[in-house]
């Protein structure tokens, strides 16, 4: 049930539904999207509390019945009709995706959306022992994690302010790269003396800016530079590679650890699979650019 209705098939939605804006559709939602947490982890916690777990699962399903389901049914409505197709419309649908599939647009798109992927969701499940490894009392290590979430929806606010003021392709490139910059502060923390703290901070206000930011890059990626018609079945085609980085991350940051280097190691490599992802949605762009312009 979650893969059917999270960020990825949303996406998809959306980009069908609001073709002329999409990426600000898909900006606000994950606006909205980023408060989720802020807003039910405490209610679930307080139904439990109440109820017990049972019925907290129960009533959460009924605001998905009387909510979320009868919003879906009014407001995807009157979604732009598909092209109608000639009888032998199928054949040439699964030639022209597999050929999207197999171009270097494509390539590049999943390449980046993969690696970054991985560095994103690698490093969360180690921050609490990452910044205790870097000497933080323990209420710096709780309030630090804690705020990554609002500095995300803050990051994406600013984005839907001023995302019309900057070059689209330009903010694509930018936006990615602010995770590599975090990393490089934090892998320069320890030796920052009695800044220490402070580079610290700067590696969350970069690392919560650029995450918040990156999943509307991500999200839009495919449709601004390989095609908006299969946008969903080319999501999908990056369905298995995404779950195996999600998995597998995690896990090979936490083998990565010794009790010599600690998380240094780990993050070096973060680091340059982050550079190797902005390298490759910047050669998705030059491809995609001169793809249109043989096109034309």
């Amino acid at each position: 049930a979650m893969a059917g209705v999270l960020y990825s098939p949303v996406f998809a939605v959306v980009t069908r539904r609001f073709p002329g804006d999409f990426r600000r559709a898909i900006i606000t939602m994950t606006f909205l999207g980023g408060l989720a947490s802020t807003v039910f982890i405490p209610l679930t916690a307080w139904l439990m509390n109440a109820t017990g777990w049972r019925h907290a699962l129960g009533y959460l399903g009924v605001l998905h019945l009387l909510v979320c389901a009868p919003l879906h049914f009014l407001k995807l409505r009157n979604a732009p009709r598909r092209r109608s197709a000639p009888a032998h419309g199928n054949t040439q649908t699964a030639s022209r995706l597999a050929h999207h599939v197999f171009s270097a647009p494509f390539l590049f798109i999943g390449a980046f959306v993969v690696l970054m992927m991985a560095v994103t969701v690698a490093l969360p499940a180690h921050m609490v022992s990452l910044l205790r490894e870097h000497g933080l009392s323990e209420a710096w290590v709780i309030a630090l994690p804690a705020s990554i979430g609002v500095i995300q929806v803050l990051g994406r606010l600013l984005l839907y302010f001023f995302e019309r003021h900057v070059d689209l392709h330009l903010a694509n490139r930018l936006i990615p790269g602010l995770i590599p910059l975090a990393l490089v502060a934090l892998l320069v923390a320890p030796w920052a003396g009695s800044a220490h703290i402070a580079v610290v901070l700067l590696f969350v206000v970069l690392w919560g800016t650029g995450n918040g930011m990156l999943t509307i890059v991500k999200g839009t990626a495919i449709a601004e530079y390989v095609n908006r018609e299969h946008v969903a079945s080319l999501n999908g085609a990056l369905g298995v590679p995404l779950a195996l980085a999600r998995a597998a991350a995690p896990l090979a940051l936490g083998l990565l650890w010794s009790p010599q280097g600690g998380y240094t190691p780990g993050l070096w490599i973060l680091l340059g699979l982050s550079v190797l992802g902005v390298a490759a949605l910047t050669l998705a762009q030059q491809f995609s650019q001169r793809t249109r312009l043989l096109q034309n």
